[in-house]
């Protein structure tokens, strides 16, 4: 009886291996410059730096405007995109410095017909996750614990029966 409990618990653990945690994705770096009048949110993706503008009071969204995005004293302009409402900066030299890890300042300066606009923010780029490379300890004891407490439980009630039948 002992030797089957034993064996059943080894199995268990050795059937546990090491836990890989799940592929943690990077998370997009965006960034929010909020005025009394207008709201900027931009997001760093693979095609480049793309900005939504809205009204602060209404979230109506601001079209066709001039946008211009200053960081590390290097000015580029957004082009407004119709077809999707957004606008997009894709230069690769002055998106170059803002996708290493790190916090970048950034100045915006809007021109949205005769309004205008100074807004600032700044920038934050997390470096890649490095989570999923390692094992997950912290899980494997609860799961570990967990089998001991059912194959205690089966033995137990393994052992009454066989204690009754000798009776």
């Amino acid at each position: 009886m002992k030797k089957l409990i034993f064996g059943l618990f080894t199995a268990a653990i050795v059937g546990l291996g090491p836990l890989q945690a799940a592929e943690m994705p990077t998370p997009i770096p965006v960034v929010v410059a909020e005025s009394e009048e207008f709201e900027i949110v931009g997001r760093l993706d693979e095609k480049g730096f793309v900005f939504h503008i809205d009204r602060s009071a209404s979230n109506a969204p601001v079209l066709a405007a001039k946008l211009e995005v200053e960081a590390d004293g290097r000015l580029a302009p957004a082009r407004f995109r119709p077809e999707s409402g957004d606008y997009l900066i894709d230069d690769a030299a002055w998106l170059s410095p803002l996708r290493t890890p790190g916090e970048h300042a950034l100045a915006f300066t809007l021109l949205a017909g005769e309004e205008s606009d100074l807004l600032s923010a700044d920038f934050a780029v997390l470096p890649a996750s490095t989570a999923g490379t390692g094992t997950v300890s912290g899980l494997a004891w609860p799961l570990a614990g967990t089998a001991l407490l059912v194959l205690a439980v089966l033995g137990w009630r393994f052992s009454r029966q066989h204690k009754g039948d000798l009776a």
